[in-house]
């Protein structure tokens, strides 16, 4: 029988910081019941029970991990774009259903980063961070941008194209910034060579015709006019 029981890590000493910050405590949870479930019916897949073992084993492990790297990209962004985030606690609930992440609700698949799932060559954990702030970056820049001239000119572009067009440049931005340009090309690499084109699309426009700085400018220019 599969165990049901819910895991999530124990709140780390430094999280109380984060609301302080304009930016919002992640809590990292796992439970099988009853998402997993419900994915290997909808799927017609299996979640195998060792790879449930392993990331309940992890969990305390990704949550510190996200701990340590959150504040140097969460704290970037709200200084550099001029707002904070709406919300101050989070939720985010690790899956081994084979989906793609999502932001709403907040779901970060787990399946590439765990040994069992990838026949013990897992991906380095910066990509795991690299998950969970795209996901948050979808919460925080609004869509569509009100008044965006961007989005005009970008109008005829995939909807899921226009939805990464800033939030790709903040993250081109957050990690040109912390001088991360290796894990940049990893990411960019990674999300190029996904199976739906619109990633690669996305990078395409933000790196090679437009260039980010100008939808980073774009959003600062938003977050920081005066409200009406």
């Amino acid at each position: 029988m599969r165990r049901t029981r819910s895991t999530a890590p124990r709140t780390s000493s430094g999280a109380a910081s984060a609301p302080a910050a304009g930016y919002p405590r992640v809590e990292l949870v796992y439970q099988y019941l009853p998402f997993d479930r419900t994915c290997e019916q909808w799927l017609n897949t299996r979640i195998e029970e060792s790879w449930m073992r392993e990331i309940e084993a992890k969990l305390a492990f990704f949550q510190e991990f996200w701990d340590k790297k959150a504040p140097s990209l969460l704290e970037t962004t709200v200084s550099q774009i001029g707002k904070p985030f709406r919300r101050r606690e989070m939720v985010a609930a690790l899956t081994l259903c084979p989906v793609s992440s999502m932001s709403t609700p907040l779901l970060i698949n787990v399946r590439r980063f765990l040994d069992g799932p990838t026949g013990g060559k897992p991906q380095p954990m910066h990509l795991f961070s690299a998950l969970v702030f795209h996901e948050l970056l979808h919460t925080y820049i609004p869509y569509p941008l009100p008044g965006s001239r961007l989005m005009e000119k970008y109008k005829d572009e995939a909807t899921m194209v226009l939805t990464h067009l800033h939030l790709m440049a903040v993250m081109k931005y957050v990690y040109l910034k912390l001088r991360r340009r290796e894990q940049l090309q990893e990411i960019i690499a990674w999300d190029s060579a996904a199976e739906n084109p619109i990633y690669r699309r996305g990078w395409q426009i933000v790196n090679d015709i437009e260039g980010h700085r100008v939808f980073v400018d774009e959003l600062k220019a938003f977050s920081r006019a005066p409200a009406k």
